[in-house]
């Protein structure tokens, strides 16, 4: 499907080296919410609110502008490797951005603003506002086709990837710049999360810690990496795409059906010395979540018993829960295992699964493939 040439990462523990060097340590830096407390029965006094929060650039913004500073941060660590003006007028923008309904703001520019009643209306007007934003404060504006732009919670940045990917392969567009922005950690979304009983507190110790990032992938044609001077070319192989029928946190736990055929049809038939690959999951300590990731394990060790020894990487412990962008973390996270040497296999599956059901995997591989596939869906 192409070739990952470079990626950028805003995150609470920096941008792209520094950051993905942090999670491979174990690092954390939680920090206490500025504006939000939470109170239970029996409680003298209020309780904090741990968030992962960028160390400065997002200090004192929220909503649409905590957005537009995230993605404004990942631009800039992209251009540390890439010039983004070197790209032509046929390459391709996709943007997955989270409902703005769902973070508890609108994208209006006064208070009063209503949002548009539908999920797409919402995230195409939350787009236009971020990536005209972004690519305006990076001093590098867009020049490429317009923006196409993805929601569908934790799985959208699987979703934008497939549609990159296919449209490289057909020659619809000459390069793909796959970007995902959330933040969890807005005042106005921390009051939400409270108020939904999602929060990690000491009261509620299954729930998520909120976290914030932006990620920026440049996807090239597979054939471009033999030209690159690069020790070890990663390559995306396939994006396999499925829905669920129960969504996380609904009464009917899921079995994992779902998520497990996303990771068959992603990897493919395994060889018999082939070692198993390894899984970058997106389980940020929500029971059902947890739920989930167990039922994963039977499903993958009954359809394949050697998947049962793959290795496992959650990047919610070091970075918390960070929705749309949790995909692109996790796309991050396998780049740099890659280029550094230390991933233990040369298959890494990145597992996305929506709260309303989408899941997805993402097969990265240090190993070009044969001939060029379409994303499984």
């Amino acid at each position: 499907m192409g070739w990952v040439k470079t990626i950028g990462l805003a995150s609470s523990l920096g941008p792209l080296i520094p950051a993905c060097a942090a999670f491979r340590a174990g690092v954390a830096r939680p920090s206490e919410a500025p504006d939000a407390e939470t109170f239970f029965p029996g409680d003298e006094e209020p309780g904090t609110v741990s968030i992962h929060a960028l160390p400065a650039a997002t200090f004192g913004f929220s909503g649409v502008g905590r957005l537009i500073a995230l993605f404004t941060e990942a631009l800039a660590d992209l251009a540390t490797r890439e010039d983004l003006g070197a790209l032509d007028a046929q390459a391709g923008l996709y943007v997955a951005l989270p409902d703005p309904q769902e973070r508890g703001f609108t994208t209006g520019k006064e208070p009063d603003d209503e949002d548009p009643e539908t999920p797409e209306e919402r995230v195409a007007a939350l787009g236009a506002r971020v990536v005209e934003g972004a690519f305006s404060a990076s001093g590098q504006p867009w020049r490429g086709t317009p923006a196409r732009l993805f929601h569908g919670g934790n799985a959208a940045f699987a979703q934008a990837l497939a549609a990159a990917g296919e449209d490289l392969e057909h020659r619809r567009v000459t390069a793909a710049l796959v970007c995902a922005v959330d933040s969890l950690a807005s005042p106005e979304t921390l009051n939400f999360l409270r108020d939904e009983g999602l929060l990690k507190t000491e009261d509620h110790p299954t729930g998520l810690i909120p976290g914030e990032a932006a990620v920026a992938l440049l996807l090239s044609p597979a054939s471009a990496s033999r030209k690159a001077e690069q020790s070890t070319p990663v390559f995306l192989r396939s994006v396999a795409l499925d829905a669920d029928p129960h969504p996380l946190g609904a009464e009917r736990p899921t079995d994992a059906q779902p998520l497990a055929d996303c990771v068959i049809s992603a990897l493919g038939p395994l060889a018999p010395q082939a070692h198993p690959p390894l899984l970058v999951s997106d389980h940020d300590g929500q029971h059902w979540r947890g739920h989930e990731w167990g039922m994963l394990q039977v499903q993958l060790h009954s359809r394949e018993q050697r998947l049962a020894e793959s290795s496992a990487w959650m990047p919610a412990q070091s970075f918390g829960h960070t929705g749309v962008a949790s995909g692109g973390l996790g796309a991050a996270v396998a780049l740099r295992a890659f280029h550094r040497g230390y991933a233990p296999a040369p298959s890494i599956i990145v597992l996305s699964s929506s709260d309303t059901g989408e899941r997805a995997a993402i097969h990265f591989s240090s190993e070009e493939p044969s001939a060029p596939g379409r994303p499984r869906r």
